[in-house]
């Protein structure tokens, strides 16, 4: 570095002195004939030192402007990535708001075509656990939107799960994933009835438990709610049966089911706050109730608490 700016240093210096010097040769007194001889020798003589002096000038008037013009074109290179960035940054909200606008016009039209039966409230899902990721979740919606303790949650695909606890705001819900959600199910085909509740050996799905080993029921059954326990609403979908196992003891069987809902994808649910009357009821052969239990929030005054299994 001592050796470059030395150098630098003495172009620098020389530069000026012949700068100076053809300075005196230019603009010196009036000229005479001696001095004319002399002044036109010493511009011979000077001539290549003029001519190194120009170019050297030329060179560093170049570098000089050569580094103004980098300097311009880093500001402008940060300026258009900054706005390359909030241009990306806002294609990606604009993406959410799409796809948020296409799941609530999904829910929008469900809750319009099902209007007849019972009335729904869209609910966002705002909190979840990663410990406990297929027991509960918490969703937006509390006591002072309406929301009551066992009302059903659902999609537009099926079952979610029930209320379990209200706060002023919020809620929370048990999903049918979890050892607590059993519902009472039926087999849509053979209109075969049994209990349906999480898997214990396959996690993120369901089994029909208690079937007997002649039970009508194979792979790709599609399970409703059967209405029976005076919570869920009878036929509401449940899932698929992907698979039927044999009990050990070979006078029982079980059915593994795929659920309607995508459990992992939940941003958006559906929350039963009441069901009209005449509708949504299970039918009075089915339930050992007669039809008359009340549904939480609904038109009827009382409420028939049920028990977490």
């Amino acid at each position: 570095m001592r050796g470059l700016g030395g150098r630098l240093f003495s172009l620098l210096g020389f530069m000026i002195m012949g700068g100076f010097f053809i300075f005196l040769l230019r603009w010196s007194g009036p000229v005479d004939a001696p001095w004319s001889l002399t002044s036109g020798v010493l511009k011979e003589t000077m001539a290549p030192l003029t001519g190194a002096l120009t170019w050297a000038m030329g060179k560093v008037q170049g570098s000089l402007d050569a580094l103004s013009s980098w300097g311009r074109n880093q500001a402008e290179n940060e300026q258009l990535k900054r706005q390359v960035a909030e241009l990306q940054a806002k294609i990606i909200q604009m993406e959410e708001y799409r796809q948020e606008n296409l799941r609530l016009k999904q829910l929008l039209a469900y809750k319009e075509a099902t209007a007849s039966k019972w009335q729904l409230k869209v609910a966002p899902v705002v909190a979840r656990s990663p410990s406990n990721w297929f027991s509960t979740l918490t969703i937006g919606l509390g006591a002072t939107d309406g929301v009551r303790k066992d009302q059903v949650v659902l999609t537009p695909a099926g079952v979610v799960g029930r209320i379990i606890q209200v706060f002023p705001k919020t809620s929370e819900v048990l999903l049918l994933l979890d050892r607590e959600g059993a519902v009472g199910a039926m087999v849509q085909s053979s209109r075969l009835l049994g209990v349906v509740e999480a898997s214990p050996d396959y996690r993120g799905y369901l089994q029909m438990i208690h079937l007997a080993h002649d039970a009508p029921i194979q792979e790709n059954d599609i399970v409703l709610t059967s209405g029976l326990g005076g919570i869920f609403p009878k036929g509401l979908p449940i899932g698929r049966v992907v698979k039927v196992m044999l009990e050990p003891d070979g006078l029982m069987k079980r059915a593994i089911i795929e659920p309607a809902v995508d459990f992992n994808r939940l941003e958006e649910v559906l929350v039963i706050t009441q069901i009209l009357k005449g509708a949504g009821d299970a039918d009075d052969s089915l339930d050992p109730y007669g039809g008359s239990q009340p549904y939480p929030g609904s038109h009827r005054p009382t409420s028939l608490p049920s028990s977490r299994r």
